[in-house]
Order: structure tokens, then sequence, then C-alpha cells
């Protein structure tokens, strides 16, 4: 029996206090946030927790279904809304969406492989879209809640599930626990658009498949009461064109299909156009999030009265134990682990782990690289499973376009990969081909563990060059052919795309009219990839290269852009300078009309040893989601290598266009002239290459 005083009497009153407490004092009603499914729409969620938090609102719970679980995911992760809404705010979202690049061809060219077929090894299936950069992005931003809460959704500083589909059997799947960014990432795998995720043994897809709307996941949670978003409910009928009506239809679907139960206590419905399309990304998110914030102020109501309390995410990890890698290829294994081998045993360091990420996603390899930290075992460091998706081990990339100077152009590159000496390695057949400029090439690219990746090949090269005289474009081209080979080295860094490339060519060149020999010296290349989403600008990067032999020549390029985002709109200041020395042959030397620097000038128009360009460029967004752009240039060129002076040498032009752009290349239409009275209607479709 206890007495008053010893530490038995002391433990039982305040089990005692405790219980009264408990019967006396009720506990804050369970309050849950449904974000729903809407693909760019859904951005407005950002919007609507800056709503929550100046209004005092709470929730415990979150449930998300495809954009409705990225937002939901950073929310329930700890970062606060007005962190969530700058991150909205600068993310580049078309160029979210775009692949990797190559390095290809006999210049290293990074380009861009919008159209891709998997024709061996793509284990979890393939989407039209690529995947490898919103992976990337999702590991960035998730990968430390994921860490600090071994893989357990519960222990976030709210309650999260994101609702996904069997592709399967088309049921439910809200995964508890796991590697919340491929949690995520599954929430968001629209059929056909973007690949499955693989999960316990099942393929899943988009959630919006089995419930865009999940307020049944929130209540089984335990969520007493539930605010939820919808972004793409179609509101009172309007319009009845074919498109409208095809829309509005599609989104009844979806709302028809959501299962019994699915009614919230509160409704919110930001008013976002109906004819705003789910798939195409602003460049300005602006307007949505405003649209998710004053829908939540207006149908909430008044402010609380308390803030909401801080929410923090658990203690990281001391330090990370075994290193386990999930890959079916013992080279790419090996890549990884070298990758990876400085995070583990060593003081946690959510930075390190993800540049580990980064350098592995750089080798082109790769569509997804998922570091996840195992649950503690027993009192010892957590293992970081590190979970490998790999690009196909055959597949086709490449891209096309048109342009009404060029006409059609394309490129491809096949790709094998193989295991040399225990490190990944590419063979490939690679061509590209326009009006202008046809080449092809066998290849073979190295994978070292550490270092850049190296490259040895041999092409096969014709060039046509255009004949003007006065203004008028001849019939007769000149061709410039060329066979040889070269060994060189290449390197990626991500975001913003940087590559750099140095080889070795050489080669037999033939000018049609008897001038043949052989040429050979190196090339230099490093800066900005052009990204197929700008609009303003150019990529800034320097080139330089020389050649001996029967065509002794040095050349250089160096090309600047200075970029801004002022209101709405988006400027860029370019300057663009190339010099040539010794005895070129003629498509080697540089022309005002190249690359779309002079308005109004077609490609080969206007050659000489020196050419330099400045200008401006402005563009602002417009109706039916596109851009339009105001270029003005000033430039000339010379036959001496010195920057041209005096009025005759220097042109003037000024463009004007619009620009929708689109994961597979921006289509536009500009018209543009300049002060010798040349002007053009321009059209393009596709990447520019």
């Amino acid at each position: 029996m206890s007495t008053p005083g010893s530490p038995q009497w002391t433990a039982r009153a305040v089990v005692a206090l405790l219980t009264g407490l408990l019967a006396t004092t009720p506990l804050r009603a369970q309050e849950g946030l449904v974000l729903g499914g809407g693909g760019a729409r859904g951005l407005a969620h950002g919007g609507v927790v800056v709503g929550l938090e100046r209004l005092g609102r709470d929730p415990d719970i979150v449930a998300g279904a495809s954009m409705g679980a990225i937002i939901g995911a950073l929310y329930s992760a700890g970062y606060e809304p007005t962190e969530i809404w700058r991150i909205v705010v600068d993310e580049n979202w078309p160029e979210l969406f775009t692949p990797i690049p190559l390095f290809v061809g006999p210049d290293r060219d990074a380009r861009y492989p919008v159209l891709r077929v998997a024709l061996e090894g793509a284990d979890r299936g393939w989407g039209l879209i690529p995947d490898a950069r919103i992976n990337r992005r999702l590991t960035q931003l998730l990968f430390e809640a994921q860490a600090r809460t071994r893989g357990d959704f519960d222990r976030l500083p709210r309650r999260f599930r994101a609702v996904a589909a069997d592709l399967a059997t088309g049921g439910l799947v809200a995964p508890a626990e796991g590697d919340l960014a491929r949690a995520v990432r599954a929430s968001m795998a629209v059929p056909g658009v973007f690949a499955p995720v693989a999960w316990e043994g099942r393929l899943l897809v988009d959630g919006g498949v089995r419930n865009y709307l999940p307020v049944t996941v929130a209540r089984e949670l335990g969520a007493e009461s539930v605010i939820a978003v919808d972004v793409i409910r179609p509101p009172a009928l309007e319009d009845v064109d074919p498109i409208a009506t095809a829309i509005r239809g599609l989104r009844l679907i979806l709302l028809n299909a959501l299962p019994p139960g699915s009614e919230p206590d509160t409704l919110i419905l930001p008013a976002i156009t109906p004819g705003f399309s789910e798939a195409l990304f602003p460049r300005d998110p602006r307007p949505l999030l405003e649209k998710g914030l004053v829908a939540t102020l207006e149908t909430l109501g008044p402010a609380g009265a308390s803030p909401p309390r801080a929410r923090t995410l658990p203690p990281a990890p001391a330090s990370l134990g075994e290193l386990r890698i999930e890959s079916a290829e013992p080279a790419l294994e090996r890549l990884a682990r070298d990758a990876f081998r400085d995070v583990v045993g060593r003081p946690f360091d959510a930075a390190a782990v993800l540049a580990a990420v980064d350098r592995l996603y750089a080798t082109g390899l790769f569509t997804g690289v998922w570091p996840a930290v195992e649950p503690d075992t027993g009192g010892g460091a957590p293992a970081l499973r590190v979970r490998l998706e790999a690009e196909p081990r055959v597949a086709l990339g490449g891209a096309v376009g048109y342009d009404n100077d060029r006409g059609f152009r394309g490129w491809g590159a096949l790709r094998g990969r193989i295991a040399a000496a225990g490190r990944p390695a590419e063979l490939r057949f690679e061509a590209s081909g326009d009006a202008l400029d046809r080449w092809a090439a066998l290849s073979t690219r190295l994978v070292p563990l550490r270092g850049p990746a190296w490259s040895a090949g041999a092409f096969a090269r014709e060039r046509d060059v255009r004949l003007f005289r006065d203004d008028e474009l001849l019939d007769e081209e000149l061709h410039v052919a060329r066979l040889g080979g070269w060994i060189g080295a290449e390197a990626l860094r991500l975001s913003p795309d940087r590559a750099a490339a140095a080889t070795l060519r050489v080669a037999r060149v033939d000018v049609e009219g008897g001038e043949e020999g052989w040429a050979w010296g190196p090339m230099l290349r490093f800066g900005e990839t052009e990204s197929l989403a700008r609009v303003v600008g150019a990529a800034p990067r320097v080139e330089a290269e020389a050649s001996f032999g029967a065509f002794e020549h040095r050349r250089a390029r160096a090309v600047g852009s200075v970029d801004a985002v002022v209101g709405g709109a988006w400027l860029a200041a370019v300057a663009d300078l190339t010099l040539v020395g010794g005895d070129p042959t003629l498509d080697e030397l540089p022309a005002l009309g190249d690359d779309g620097l002079m308005p109004g000038l077609r490609r080969g128009r206007l050659r000489g040893r020196t050419r330099a360009v400045a200008g401006g460029d402005v563009a602002f967004a417009i109706p039916l989601e596109a851009l339009a752009r105001f270029r003005l240039r000033a430039g000339g060129v010379a036959d001496g290598v010195e920057v041209p002076t005096g009025s005759d040498a220097w042109l003037v032009g000024a463009e004007l266009g619009v620009i929708w752009s689109t994961a597979f290349g921006p289509i536009s239409v500009a018209v543009g002239g300049n002060t010798r009275g040349d002007w053009r209607l321009d059209l393009n479709l596709g990447p520019i290459f």
C-alpha cells in the first residue's frame, strides 16, 4: 500500500489527474483538408493554404490527388504557406516536363529527345512526357521530410495521404509509409502521359482515376470536419461549343465517379476560367494562386480566434548506416554506390544526398533516383535505400520540327546500354537532317564512376551553303562533305542545365569545286543548354575551335544573356559575337541570318569572318495560354577579324511574334523586318536545332 509522498502514490495521482482532465476537457476536433486533382489548375491550391493561414485555420489531416498531392505534401511536410506560394511562383513549370538533354553528333550538341520510344527494358512502362525532372524536383522538396519521419506519413507535421489508383484493378491506393516523394509522384501519374510508379508489386497511376477529391480518405483518417478544394468542378452551364462541351463532359465524368460520402463539410471552388486547361502549365501562376486565396477567404469567412500552432518535423537521424541500392543492373548499382558513398557512415546531410541524386540524373541513364531513409531498427543508424529507375536498355529518342525557311528537320539517337568492365556504357547510332545540314554517326559513350563521360565515334556529314546575288537566293548551292571521327569528354549539370564538351576531331574535307584535304583540331563548348521553354534571351555559352591541315582556321563565339521578370513581363538583354580567322571553308563562316539572329533574314544570309549582334527581348502573357514577344536586334558582319564599324556594316531589325510552349517544343509565328528592307513571316513547330 502506497503512502502520500511515495513514488507509487505520486504516479497514481498523476494518472488520476490526467484521466480527469481527459474526461472533462473535450479534445480539439480533427480537421481535414482535401486538395483535389486538376493538373495545372491545381496550382490554385497554393493560394488556398495561404488563405487558411490568414484565417487561423489549422488542418490536422491532409489528403490530395495529383497536383493536390504535390501541394498537400509540401503543406504536410512543414513548409510555410508563404513558402509554398513562392515555390509555385518560382518554379519553371513548362521546363519541369522536358527531358534531360543528350550529347549527339560530331559537334556534341546538347539536344532534347522530346520523342521517345522504349524498345527493350522499360520495366514500369513509358509515358509521353519524360518524368526525370519532376522526379528529381519532388525528391529535392520532400526527401528531408521523409528522412526525418523515416517514411511514416503519420509523423509528418500534418498527417498526409497521396491518393493513387492501381493500374490493374482501378482500386484506390493511399500509402501510409514509404518514400514520400514517390507516393506523390504516383498520385500524379496521368495514364499515358507519365509512366506508372511501381509500388509494392503494383503499378500506380494518377489518383484521379479512382477519386480526384478524396474526402473519404480524410474521414477514414479521423477527420471530423473536412474542407475540400475542387478546381475542376464545372460551374453553371454557359458555353455549348464543341470544345467547351467536351471539356465539361470529361470533368462531369470525374465528378460523377466520386464514391458515396465524398461530400465535404465545406467546399471551396476557386473561380478558374472553365476553358483553362489542366494540361497547360502557365509561366506565371500568380493568377491561379490569387483565385485560390480569394475563394478561401470568401468561403471560410472571418479569421479564427488564434493563429495556427507551430508544427515541426521530428529530428533528423544523426547519421546514415548501411547503403542499400535497388537496381536490376550491376553496372548501374556500382555507379550509384560510388555516388552515395560519401553520405553513409557520416553525420546526416540532406544536401549531400541530393547532390548525389543530381550526379546520377546528369548521366542521362536514369529516369528516377529515389533515396529514402528506412525506419530505425534497434537503435543503430538507419539505412539509406536508393531505388534506381533506369532508362530503357534499348531506346529511340529524338525530335522533329518544321520551319518555313529550312522545311522539315529531325534527329534521332538509337541507344543501347551495355556494361563495359563493370561500368555502364552506351552504343549509339545517331542521325540528323534538314535542308542545309545532314549527318550520321556511330558512337560509344562510357560513363565512369567519377568525372565526365567519354565518347568516341565516326561520322559522315554534308552541308549545303546557300549562295546569294545581292538579295536574291540562287538555285545552286555549295556542298561541303566531311568524313571522320572524334574522341572527347562531356559533362552535364542540371537546373539550370549547364553542358561542357571537349573533343578532338579529324575529318577528310571535300569542298565542291575541287578543294579537299585532311583537317583536325580541338573543339570546346561550355555554358547553358538552350532550354525548350526559353522565350526571351539566349543561353549563355562560349565556344572555341581550331583546325589544322588543309583548312586551317580558328573560331570563337561568345553568347550572353541577362534575363529578368518585371511584373508580368519577361525581359532579356542579349549579345552574340563570333570571330573566325585563318582559311576556313565557307560553311564555317557565320551568317547574320543564322539562328534567327537578325529579323527578316534567311539562314546563310550575309556571311563574314566577324559577326556581332546585340539587342533585347520582352514577352508577356496573352489569351489562349500564349506569349507575345517583341525582339529588337542590331548587328552586322565584316570580312576582317574585328568588330564591324560604320553604318554600312550594321543592320537593325525588329520582330513581333506569338509563342506557345509545349512539352514537344515551341510553336511560334512571327513577322520581322530590318533596315535593309528585308522582311519575313516565320513559322516554327517543335524544337529548334
